[in-house]
């Protein structure tokens, strides 16, 4: 195969549906796509299988986050090149092709194209690496207004190919020999963030990574993450855990205590007041259960770290039993 298409799904149906349409009337022989079905329903996957019989579907039954699945397919895949792509995402053939031309024109170790909402609104594909100093939104929109050209904002609209500190998982190609040269995902982080690491990783082996205008996708964003305040809550609450998780795993000394400090204390304040205003509200309000339901995440785990000195988020730990 020259091309494997590694997809993670979580109940994500009616968008899993739109993205296989998208690629069905012109998919190449020589590609496939492997579909990693977490908390997998017997009856949903037989329905799709019996539908898209040229898509290979992987039953997995726990939601053991993004990076961990994605490890899961591409270890069943057998292409020259991975293309990572979300289920809410919707491509065409020839602009993944066009992608994978762009990656050997320029020799670029992880590429990701222009991602567009259903609406037409450009979307943040790229950004620089966690930092102390990128904690906090506003200090990071002065960085980018007063050094422009060091701290690019990711927003923007961009004409040509654009090197970057890293590119998100939602849809992200690299080829095999690169993937395995900088040892697959990083299951050390559940959900969020783990992109920027693979990201660092292939910097750190000399690796260019690089975001393509050219080439346009449409992401409709959230489509797992955003299904009810449960999933909501859970996801943004591992996204805060992730942030401590890379500063464990790339930060040093003085930077890396103070960046964890700097996480609590920018979060924390308004996800206590949130819970607050949800008691208040006698939880009647839906973004304010979701922060409610974030804040007692977070004690539960800052809890968990002052007991056992470990960053990872349980779900994380319990992949890695």
């Amino acid at each position: 195969m020259k091309l494997s298409i590694i997809t993670v799904n979580y109940r994500s149906w009616t968008h899993l549906e739109a993205a296989l349409d998208a690629l069905a009337a012109d998919f190449p022989g020589d590609w496939e796509i492997i579909v990693v079905d977490n908390e997998s329903i017997p009856d949903d996957l037989e329905e799709f299988s019996a539908r898209f019989p040229w898509v290979t579907f992987i039953a997995h039954p726990d939601n053991s986050g993004f990076g961990h699945s994605c490890n899961i397919g591409a270890a069943k895949s057998t292409g020259e090149r991975l293309l990572f792509m979300n289920p809410d995402v919707k491509a065409r053939s020839r602009d993944i092709r066009k992608l994978m031309e762009i990656q050997d024109e320029h020799d670029i170790g992880i590429i990701a194209p222009k991602q567009l909402s259903a609406s037409g609104k450009n979307q943040k594909v790229f950004d620089d690496f966690p930092s102390l100093w990128n904690q906090s939104k506003t200090i990071k929109a002065l960085l980018r207004i007063l050094l422009p050209s060091r701290f690019r904002d990711p927003r923007r609209e961009y004409d040509e190919l654009t090197e970057c500190d890293w590119v998100t998982g939602s849809v992200l190609m690299i080829k095999r020999v690169d993937f395995d040269a900088i040892g697959a995902w990083n299951e050390d982080y559940w959900m969020y963030v783990e992109d920027a690491d693979l990201c660092r990783k292939a910097h750190d082996c000399g690796m260019s990574v690089a975001y393509a205008p050219d080439v346009e996708v449409i992401h409709a964003h959230g489509g797992s993450s955003r299904l009810n305040v449960d999933v909501k809550s859970m996801t943004k609450l591992e996204v805060i855990i992730s942030k401590h998780v890379y500063t464990r795993n790339h930060m040093r000394g003085f930077e890396r205590w103070l960046t964890h400090t700097m996480i609590i204390v920018l979060r924390m304040p308004a996800l206590i007041i949130g819970t607050l205003l949800d008691l208040v509200t006698l939880y009647r309000v839906p973004a304010l259960r979701v922060r409610s339901r974030m804040c007692l995440g977070l004690l539960r785990y800052y809890s968990g770290v002052l007991r056992s000195g470990c960053w990872l988020s349980p779900r994380a730990k319990a992949n890695q039993l």
